[in-house]
């Protein structure tokens, strides 16, 4: 079947990851530290996940993609946020904004408009609104739902698969996800590196769910799947 040029796109998009091996920094929950930095290295990329303290942020700046998830962010080092990502914004390096609340803590909607201020390369999010504020990724891409199902951008919505149902039982999916999307937003345009990195993962837990026996060799399985996973199968994927 032939496929669409955003399809070939994306799939191009996987591949100059695995060539380019672009330094991804991620700010993300301390539970899915280990398998964010799985999922990049598996993916080809490099990854440096940490905290937020003011020094671990300054440290962003020296990547060539970050993914921030605003679950982890504290009051304390909420002031260096900002200028971290204006910083960002001004050397043109993406950045992926994951919205999402971590369980039932709600999210500080203050900080949630400041950020998007600066204009995120992919924003990550359960909803198009978030406590009333209604999310806008500006020129950037808006990755809805918690397997990222929906991608909007520009007015133009495209759903992906959400993968294999075994994800639910692997701790910290989501920031991995949104980690993938940083690595592709690095080596393509927000819409793309959205769809690639959500269909990149999904494709690789269809394919991981057939050699685990369980949560532990599923998470190992799909690692690997991530590295063996060719652009055009992840083009093609996506149904475009």
């Amino acid at each position: 079947m032939p496929r669409s040029g955003l399809a070939l796109t994306v799939g191009f998009a996987a591949e100059a990851v695995r060539e380019s091996a672009p330094l991804v920094h991620c700010v993300a929950p301390r539970a899915a530290t280990s398998f964010v930095a799985d999922v990049l290295h598996g993916a080809g990329a490099r990854s440096v996940v940490t905290g937020t303290s003011p020094d671990a942020l300054a440290a962003a700046q020296t990547a060539d993609a970050v993914m921030l998830d605003l679950g982890t962010l504290v009051a304390e080092w909420s002031d260096a946020v900002n200028p971290v990502v204006a910083q960002l914004r001004s050397a043109g390096t993406p950045w992926v904004l994951d919205a999402t609340p971590l369980g039932r803590a709600p999210l500080r909607v203050d900080r949630v408009r400041a950020l998007l201020g600066h204009r995120p390369t992919v924003v990550r999010a359960s909803d198009s609104e978030l406590d009333g504020v209604r999310l806008d990724a500006a020129e950037g891409a808006l990755a809805l739902g918690e397997s990222a199902e929906h991608v909007v951008h520009n007015g133009r919505e495209v759903a992906v698969l959400t993968g294999s149902s075994m994800l639910a039982q692997v701790a910290g999916v989501r920031a991995a996800v949104s980690a993938l999307m940083a690595a592709c937003s690095a080596v393509t345009g927000p819409l793309e590196a959205a769809l690639a990195g959500a269909a990149w993962l999904a494709l690789a837990s269809e394919r991981a769910e057939e050699h685990g026996r369980g949560p532990a060799s599923f998470r190992v399985a799909l690692i690997d799947a991530l590295w063996t996973v060719r652009g055009d199968e992840i083009a093609e994927y996506l149904e475009l």
